[in-house]
């Protein structure tokens, strides 16, 4: 049987009898392979792209989030601090991309004392900071405070701001309540900042916090914004003096 099987392969081969891969057949299989491959590397890529733009929009949000939820909470705590002829109002600078405040908050309820607060904006690295000064009596024996020179804490909240466009949001608007309507009038502050008279109009802060975290854009900047009125003003936009 097996020296059959033999005279027949020598047969077949002496007739030019080949069986293996035809030309067009390796063509077929390379053109159907190159198909697959497409097909693969497109999903892959598809589905890298999705990815990264989806984990880009989360880190976006989760840092707006994080830098307006401290902004606000630090904002709506702001109060004017009584002087003898010279209060304090609760707002000390208010431009476009800088707020500083003084406020009531993280502090010891026996012996609470107020904190000063800023936050800025680097125009250069677009990183939003908080930074802190610790109060001090404004001089021996005074019910009154003043606040040290030098800060006590700096820490970064937000990072990658975008920067506004011409004649967009800023940051940090500003509104004073009109004592006959009880409505918003926005106060647009300067470069230089609001004046000292307007400083004590302020009653409403609206902060504007868009952040792009991707350079290349992938996914679309995250946008919150947030009305934060002032209750420690005693100012009521519901009529009549707040209780």
């Amino acid at each position: 049987m097996l020296q059959l099987r033999k005279r027949l392969d020598l047969a077949r081969h002496d007739a030019g009898d080949d069986r293996g891969v035809t030309m067009m057949e390796l063509l077929v299989a390379m053109f159907l392979f190159g198909v697959l491959a497409t097909l693969l590397v497109t999903a892959v890529t598809t589905f890298s792209r999705t990815f990264t733009k989806d984990r880009v929009a989360t880190e976006n949000t989760s840092i707006s989030a994080t830098g307006m939820n401290e902004v606000t909470r630090v904002v709506r705590a702001s109060t004017m601090l009584e002087r003898t002829g010279d209060d304090l109002a609760p707002f000390a600078v208010a431009k476009p991309e800088e707020l500083t405040l003084y406020a009531y908050i993280d502090t010891n309820s026996a012996t609470p004392q107020p904190v000063k607060v800023e936050f800025k904006v680097n125009a250069t690295t677009r990183i939003l900071t908080e930074t802190r000064w610790k109060a001090k009596p404004l001089a021996a024996g005074s019910p009154y405070w003043d606040f040290e020179a030098t800060p006590y804490s700096k820490r970064t909240i937000a990072r990658k701001i975008v920067v506004p466009a011409t004649g967009a949001q800023t940051m940090f608007t500003y509104y004073s309540i009109n004592s006959t309507t009880l409505l918003e009038e926005k106060m647009v502050p300067p470069a230089t900042g609001l004046t000292a008279a307007n400083l004590l109009k302020v009653a409403v802060i609206e902060v504007n916090l868009t952040v792009q975290s991707d350079p290349t854009a992938r996914a679309k900047p995250v946008t919150i914004i947030n009305r934060v009125g002032i209750p420690n003003l005693g100012v009521s936009r519901l009529g009549g003096p707040a209780s």
